[in-house]
């Protein structure tokens, strides 16, 4: 706390504060809006709207507060306008907008006079401070909400009177198995649905113009049918930022590949469902496809198109991620944690296991000779804390969480020495049999 900031001075500093750690800032106010809002965490695509508009509002209003704009002229931005589009699509009402951004100026009210009392000890500055940001944030939110309504009814009215619609609600039917005459929807989609279907979902950041990524999406699509030699597919838009498509016929998911991946445009991710035959299998491509983007988009680096056949292991026991991580530190026990050797058993280990337990080809994959292959899993082993045959699927599950999602699978800090654990000597016991 320092005392002879003036109050602009200390609003000044505070916003600096704030936007070196924007994006945890911006998390932050999406999670305590959720429950004050939830119909607006109902699905992950609007969830993703949500944090970014939350993030072009906090920008803006730290611009103001930096005084590199004015409450009355800082541009709205692209984010936060196509949030109201995305609600108006999804028929959410207007009161429900509205309600979101009063909770809103409430929580990030709440957060700046936090910081700003950790930054001002004089009671009379600390007032003049919030007097002066709050006069800024009441015509800042003022301009937003009465915009956003302007928008919401003008998207409302234009989506609700577009063909996009009636083919949205059509396959909304389809999605959640109401029994509907196949031939007419398919007439009415331009799409078989009789055939075999592969479904896609592609998604990127919400932080352009609409229109813009929507065709990026597209774009993207498109280059990975022509990759695979599809020549058309249906396609919809899922929101602002998200695009489901589908591809109908005798193919197999397993040829897609990544095509032409965003080059020139925005980074666009995709995820695609196995190839499905029979009455359902619109609807359940589409939910493998969802499972598998779910999966990627809490990897650290997930790749431009994820197969569900891929990751269907993962994508079938990982919906609870925070119970995942306790899942890997309970099975591996030491071995789970954040160590170079740890990390060199762990690989031993999982080559280990996908060789069928053979020692001589996993030393041969690795590139090492066998006694070490065997040095490595008993140190493995004795890590875990309990005979690996008592307890192999859970282990063989745990490294595969850890080699989809990487480090963020594992407890922060180690509770054991990395480097005696390198030069321990060799266990005089081999619980592990070799094949």
């Amino acid at each position: 706390m320092v005392d002879r900031l003036t109050a602009n001075e200390a609003i000044v500093v505070c916003a600096q504060d704030l936007l070196a750690r924007l994006d945890d800032v911006t998390v932050h106010l999406s999670k305590q809006l959720a429950g004050s809002v939830p119909e607006f965490f109902e699905d992950e695509d609007l969830v993703r709207e949500v944090e970014a508009s939350a993030y072009g509002n906090v920008a803006s209003m730290l611009s103001v507060f930096r005084a590199e704009n004015s409450a009355e002229d800082v541009p709205i931005r692209a984010e936060v306008t196509a949030f109201a589009t995305a609600v108006a699509r999804r028929q959410i009402p207007l009161e429900s907008l509205i309600q979101a951004y009063r909770v809103g100026q409430t929580l990030f009210s709440r957060l700046w006079m936090d910081a700003l009392a950790g930054h001002i000890a004089d009671q009379d500055v600390f007032i003049a401070a919030l007097h002066r940001s709050f006069d800024e944030l009441n015509i800042y939110l003022d301009r937003v909400v009465a915009q956003l309504v302007g928008d919401y009814e003008r998207e409302r009215e234009r989506w609700l009177r577009g063909e996009a619609a009636r083919r949205t609600a059509l396959v909304g039917r389809l999605l959640r198995g109401d029994r509907i005459p196949i031939d007419h929807a398919s007439r009415q989609l331009d799409h078989d649905l009789r055939a075999p279907q592969t479904a896609l979902v592609a998604w990127t950041a919400s932080h352009g113009e609409v229109d813009l990524q929507l065709a990026a999406l597209e774009t993207r699509l498109n280059s990975i049918a022509s990759a695979a030699g599809v020549a058309r597919m249906l396609m919809l838009p899922a929101g602002t930022c998200t695009m489901w498509a589908w591809i109908a016929g005798n193919f197999d998911a397993e040829q897609l590949s990544d095509g032409d991946a965003n080059r020139g445009g925005p980074e666009v991710l995709v995820a695609a469902g196995q190839t499905i035959h029979g009455d359902d299998a619109f609807r359940i491509s589409h939910e493998q496809a969802l499972r598998a983007r779910h999966v990627a988009s809490h990897m650290t680096s997930p790749a431009p198109l994820t197969l569900h056949a891929d990751v269907a292991t993962v994508a079938l026991l990982a919906n609870d991620y925070d119970e995942a991580r306790r899942f890997v530190s309970r099975t591996l026990g030491n071995l789970a944690y954040r160590t170079t050797v740890a990390a060199q058993l762990r690989e031993t280990l999982r080559v280990f296991l996908q060789e069928g337990g053979n020692t001589r080809q996993a030393s041969e994959r690795l590139f090492m000779h066998r006694n070490t292959v065997l040095y490595r899993l008993r140190r493995a082993e004795e890590l875990i804390g309990v005979p690996l045959a008592k307890r192999r699927l859970a282990v063989e599950v745990a490294l595969l969480f850890i080699d989809t999602f990487g480090d963020e699978m594992l407890p922060p800090a180690s509770p054991f020495d990395a480097q005696s654990g390198a030069e321990a000597d060799e266990p005089a016991i081999s619980p592990i049999e070799p094949v």
